[in-house]
């Protein structure tokens, strides 16, 4: 997380006349936040560079908690589950989790390397016990990608459910033996495969009779991947942060001035 604060801007403060300083916890809250703002722009227009085909949710990861004239810091980070406005404001209290899986845990390994986070499909078999711990999901070689080169959300529910891997909380959406669940074929058609030792390896698809009716869709990798750090967050952050906060600064006095109370 990148914090802004007031900090270089003695020499503007020291300049201020009596009525100007009478604005300053409005202007300063203003000129942090304005700031944050091109933080995040600056992050985001660098994950357009280093990112190969960012998703939306990659590029719409960014959230910015404003300052206020009680609290003059401004934040900038990954969105991590918490509930967030449509400003892109933190609403909710720390730890108050939302829907859906953070962009904070695909994220922060390309921020500051190491290991991937499992996704939330490879914690779903885990439980069921199909895939091991460092192992990890990879697409099957001939398996249709979407634009930016991730399995169609729909697709992998059909796979998985088809396979039955759905786990106890997820268990109504399992194929079934019921007369709809029978008219889509998915039980037929997804199933997984084992070695000699019994040991789960893959998701297939039959599309013919015998072998050469089989594809893999789903491959269980044997080894966790470890990225290097790849988005330069902190470093973009405070460079703009330097740049953008003293000029920020005085066009929030100039605003403060112009639509005071008189």
């Amino acid at each position: 997380m990148i914090t802004v604060k007031p900090t270089g801007l003695e020499q503007a403060m020291a300049r201020l006349t009596d009525l100007e300083r009478n604005q300053l916890p409005f202007a300063t809250a203003l000129a942090l936040t304005r700031t944050a703002q091109v933080v995040a722009e600056d992050i985001r227009a660098e994950m357009g560079v280093v990112f190969d085909r960012p998703t939306p949710a990659t590029l719409n990861s960014l959230y910015i908690q404003s300052a206020t004239k009680q609290k003059f810091e401004a934040r900038v980070w990954i969105k991590d589950g918490r509930s967030v406005n449509g400003k892109g404001n933190v609403v909710g209290r720390e730890g108050s989790w939302g829907k859906g899986r953070a962009a904070s845990t695909w994220l922060t390994p390309e921020i500051y390397g190491g290991p991937r986070n499992d996704k939330g499909i490879e914690k779903m078999l885990r439980r069921k016990g199909v895939l091991k711990q460092g192992q990890y999901i990879v697409p099957g070689s001939r398996m249709e990608l979407d634009a930016y080169g991730n399995i169609p959300k729909g697709t992998l529910n059909k796979i998985i459910s088809g396979a039955s891997l759905f786990t106890e909380e997820g268990y109504s959406a399992n194929a079934t033996g019921s007369k709809r669940s029978r008219a889509k074929g998915n039980a037929k058609r997804y199933f997984v495969m084992h070695n000699a030792k019994r040991e789960p390896f893959a998701v297939a698809e039959r599309t013919g009779n015998g072998r050469s009716g089989l594809r893999v869709v789903l491959a269980f990798a044997g080894r966790t991947p470890r990225y290097r750090k790849t988005l330069n967050f902190f470093e973009i952050a405070e460079r703009t942060a330097q740049r953008e906060l003293p000029r920020q600064f005085e066009l929030a006095m100039a605003q403060a001035m112009a639509t005071r109370r008189r």
